[in-house]
């Protein structure tokens, strides 16, 4: 299955934003066990970068991007992706670039936090939470052990982080 990622899911990802991270980790987890690609725009990258490094190091925040450069694919955004998204005329156009380049890399969803930002889109949306209940109900396919492991080990109890 091939989930586009917005780029809301690469920073609560990339950040380790507390109340998102656990989201993220699920779908590194469904990568791993290879029922899922990953992938995210080209241009979504440097909106991360642009937004982590109010806090990170500009090092750190590219340090990231290249461990992680096995796990998400990137989509290339070319001319006609920026044009044929101006002329769509979406309110939000950076929803709608990532929405041309779902429909281009034939995804299954976009997951993203933002579901009001794709309500023109003929490609699905859900959350990562939604994603994750559509597939063990559809699928039957659930990561509930192997998520409580790597929750234990990230010092993560019922998604809040204890110190």
């Amino acid at each position: 299955m091939r989930l586009l990622l917005d780029t809301n899911i690469l920073i609560d990802y990339f950040g380790e934003r507390r109340e998102y991270y656990l989201d993220a980790v699920r779908l590194r987890i469904a990568v791993n066990f290879g029922d899922v690609e990953l992938w995210a725009t080209a241009n979504s990258f440097t909106d991360v970068f642009y937004i982590l490094r109010k806090d990170h190091a500009s090092k750190s925040v590219q340090d990231l991007f290249l461990a992680n450069k096995e796990l998400i694919k990137i989509c290339s955004v070319t001319s006609d992706d920026i044009f044929d998204s101006a002329d769509e005329k979406w309110l939000d156009y950076e929803d709608c670039l990532i929405h041309t380049c779902a429909k281009k890399i034939k995804a299954d969803y976009i997951i993203t936090r933002d579901i009001d930002g794709f309500l023109q889109s003929t490609v699905s949306c859900v959350s990562p939470t939604e994603f994750f209940i559509e597939l063990e109900e559809k699928r039957g396919i659930s990561y509930a052990e192997v998520f409580a492991e790597v929750g234990h080990a990230l010092g993560v109890n019922g998604g809040v982080k204890v110190s």
